[in-house]
């Protein structure tokens, strides 16, 4: 369920359960920073020599976070490059920052109990 909507989307949850399996590997989460702080799109040639991958390494990897739409594996001559696509962090990160208001307002709520508790006692 998303935090917040009150009504499950199946379709919303199974994209962040794709990006958050995606980015449950070290070598993946790697490879995103990598792209996000590229100026240009990585071939997968330097993808792999960057993060000591074989290529075939390379593209299992690259084909989970493409599956959970995270990168797009482009055509570009003889080459691939692989791109960020930033639409589906973005859901999770969305759906982080609801989790999170939504915690912060339980324990602002236990907070208040606990801090009347101790006005009661006193």
């Amino acid at each position: 369920m998303v935090y917040g909507s009150g009504v499950a989307d199946a379709a919303a949850d199974d994209r962040l359960d794709a990006v958050f399996a995606a980015l449950a590997h070290p070598v993946r989460r790697e490879l995103v920073q990598s792209l996000a702080r590229a100026d240009a799109p990585l071939t997968m040639g330097r993808a792999a020599a960057a993060h000591g991958l074989s290529p075939q390494l390379l593209n299992k990897h690259a084909a989970a976070l493409e599956r959970a739409g995270v990168v797009r594996r482009v055509p570009r001559g003889r080459e691939k490059v692989l791109v960020l696509d930033a639409a589906a962090l973005a859901a999770a990160q969305h759906w982080i920052g609801e989790a999170r208001a939504f915690w912060e307002q339980r324990f602002d709520a236990l907070d208040q109990y606990i801090a009347d508790l101790e006005d009661e006692s006193a």
